[in-house]
């Protein structure tokens, strides 16, 4: 899907959204979740549930999503809780590179594995990236998303060069089944 065709569709889905989402839980509630005060990109965030609630907590949070509905969203509702957000409109299936370096990385059901083979590039040595993304297995109970965007059961390790694991979970959450992966960026 091009980016202009990528954008309007993702464009359409959040026009019917006024508010972000909620945070995700596998984020919030994680124990190698690590001190404010460091930089964190949320690649793919959509309305910025999870990137609103970092950047509550101290975090200084980057939003990147396709979506310029989305990331305005996110952005109306940081000013009116008044906090700090920076929003990036990027279509990360594009072939345009993505610059940057932070801290702690987070990529929520979203499967690109071009983008995930350069997360490496993107986290600093030591940092952290949080991946969750649904699994083949889902569609034993969901038609939706389709197989294009799924993971095989056990691939998404493989799929992130340099970044030693700290935690991996691949079962139901939620009557969905997603891998969960925590890691740590290796030093090169």
């Amino acid at each position: 899907m091009s980016g202009d065709a990528a954008q309007n569709r993702w464009d359409a889905i959040y026009s019917d959204h006024d508010k972000p989402g909620d945070p995700g839980s596998f984020v919030t509630e994680s124990e190698f979740l690590p001190s404010a005060r460091t930089t964190v990109v949320d690649f793919a965030g959509g309305t910025g549930g999870t990137a609103l609630w970092l950047s509550e907590q101290g975090f200084d949070v980057t939003l990147i999503d396709v979506s310029q509905v989305a990331l305005d969203i996110a952005q109306h509702e940081a000013t009116r809780r008044k906090l700090s957000l920076s929003t990036v409109h990027h279509d990360l299936e594009s072939s345009d590179s993505l610059s940057g370096t932070w801290d702690m990385a987070v990529c929520c059901d979203f499967l690109d594995r071009t983008l995930y083979s350069t997360f490496h590039q993107h986290v600093a040595p030591h940092g952290l990236l949080f991946v969750k993304v649904a699994t083949v297995t889902n569609q034993q109970r969901h038609p939706r998303p389709s197989k294009k965007f799924l993971v095989e059961r056990g691939e998404l390790p493989g799929l992130l060069p340099g970044f030693a694991t700290l935690n991996y979970d691949d079962e139901w959450f939620d009557d969905r089944h997603e891998a969960r992966m925590v890691a740590r960026r290796s030093v090169e």
